[in-house]
């Protein structure tokens, strides 16, 4: 980022309307509209239901950022960077935007307020926890499970290139949601037996095997391997190391359990991506991410020992456990 410092500070207090331009252009549709080529704002607003004036404004305020790219003609087309908010294309990142922008977006305002007397920054502006208000939103719960979904399917082809699958004939994917971590593993293990584990209204009507339960209780017993992805930092330590509890009572000595995190690094600026997930924790849970020395005492307190930790492409890491001895 060019300019003084000023400059930089005042581009980075604007964050909050970058936020709600490529919200607004998601929500309106203009990325799906301009995929054929540039349109004005006078061609588009009849298709997109919006006012000529208003979302040439708000064009031009995504050309400044480079999403769009402003022609002489008072036209814009999508940049490389614009492409990403298409429906459907490879990398979209159309659902992670659509939930920032009307997700989490007003949750920051609780933010001060967590910071000086504790909480949780979504409780202290919605008064309920995160996942009770999406159960009452059906569209912003849509919208989650949309960027769950990209989120989900960006990271799987990367985790299951890193994951040791050498002779596992059976696993379970523990808090799996709808299943595209599994459907991942399930392609490289065609013969094994797998189970996809969440809550029973998750898992009504999914294709794949499915166990409805709670993971806080108790997991499917016996499986070679098990999976725990983007689990564990929704929760504070107590919680996380009871599905770890839960997760280990399950295993026999042999089977390997596969965490998937984000890691934080030791300085914010080794991994920006994982600080900032960090905050989206901060901002909506009461749970964190960790640093792959936490997790490996947590790992310690529920019998296990973090036998490898493997980055992955996707930002994540792979931190592989095993029963520790005697436990």
């Amino acid at each position: 980022m060019s300019g003084s410092a000023a400059d930089r500070l005042a581009r980075l207090a604007d964050g909050y309307l970058v936020t709600q331009l490529l919200h607004t252009a998601v929500v309106l549709g203009v990325p799906d509209a301009l995929a054929a080529g540039p349109r004005s704002a006078a061609d588009l607003a009849g298709e997109l239901g919006a006012l000529p004036g208003p979302l040439h404004r708000v064009l031009r305020g995504l050309a400044a950022e480079e999403v769009l790219e402003e022609t002489g003609d008072g036209r814009f087309g999508l940049t490389d960077t614009g492409r990403l908010l298409r429906t459907g294309v490879p990398g979209s990142l159309r659902g992670p935007v659509a939930v920032r922008g009307g997700v989490y977006y007003g949750a920051a305002a609780g933010l001060p307020a967590a910071v000086r007397d504790g909480g949780v920054a979504f409780e202290q502006v919605h008064g309920r926890p995160f996942f009770d208000r999406l159960a009452e939103q059906p569209e912003q719960l849509a919208a989650f499970q949309a960027s769950m979904d990209s989120r989900s399917a960006r990271e799987a082809a990367a985790v299951v290139a890193s994951l040791d699958l050498t002779g596992l004939g059976s696993v379970v994917d523990v808090g799996g949601g709808r299943g595209t971590l599994l459907r991942a593993v399930r392609e490289r293990l065609p013969d094994a037996d797998v189970v996809l584990f969440d809550l029973p209204e998750v898992v009504a009507g999914s294709d794949l095997p499915a166990v409805g339960g709670d993971f806080f209780t108790g997991v499917p017993a016996g499986a070679d391997a098990y999976l725990l992805s983007r689990v564990l930092h929704d929760w504070d330590d107590d919680a996380a190391l009871r599905v770890l509890r839960a997760c280990r009572a399950a295993m026999r000595p042999d089977s390997v359990l596969h965490v998937v995190e984000a890691v934080l690094p030791e300085r914010a600026t080794d991994d920006p991506a994982a600080v900032r997930m960090d905050l989206h924790v901060l901002l909506l849970l009461r749970g964190r991410e960790r640093t792959a020395a936490e997790y490996g005492r947590l790992l310690a307190d529920a019998g296990l020992r973090l036998a490898r930790d493997v980055p992955t492409d996707a930002g994540v890491h792979v931190l592989e456990a095993r029963p520790a001895a005697g436990s």
